[in-house]
């Protein structure tokens, strides 16, 4: 469940069509995933389905999760690439970023944003917002995640 713009939502109704490859899961909340990247989205994806600091993940494609953020005085959409739970509760929002597409710094703000006043409000538990700019870096967030849990 994620709370989002849109309200409190689930992945339990989420059924869409794509032209898209997908890739099978199987932490995910859904069966499969589709990726916008070459590599890395699925190097992320592998990193959240084998790690057990995961509890559940789900890549953010049709489910309504937005952050809206304003470019040059223009209202804009930025749907973050996975939501994550892990084993120790806390909702984790992960961007992975190989490069900046002019609107990276814009983006992050928001979604700090978004994270500051979904954790004060309380209601929906302890998020973070992780941008990977580099492929391992997302291992040493879910390695730390896991020691501190136990």
């Amino acid at each position: 469940i994620a709370a989002g713009r849109a309200g409190t939502r689930s992945t339990a109704q989420v059924d869409f069509r794509t032209g898209r490859p997908l890739h099978p899961c199987k932490s995910s909340h859904l069966n499969a995933y589709v990726a916008d990247t070459k590599r890395w989205e699925q190097a992320a994806a592998f990193a959240l389905d084998t790690s057990a600091a995961v509890a559940a993940w789900v890549k953010n494609d049709h489910l309504g999760f937005i952050i809206p953020y304003r470019r040059d005085g223009v209202q804009r959409k930025y749907l973050p690439d996975f939501i994550v739970r892990l084993t120790a509760g806390e909702m984790l929002i992960i961007e992975i970023k190989g490069r900046d597409m002019g609107d990276f710094e814009i983006k992050t703000a928001a979604a700090q944003r978004w994270v500051e006043a979904v954790n004060r409000d309380g209601r929906f538990g302890k998020w973070s917002y992780h941008p990977i700019t580099n492929p391992p870096e997302l291992g040493v967030l879910l390695s730390k995640a896991l020691a501190t849990a136990h």
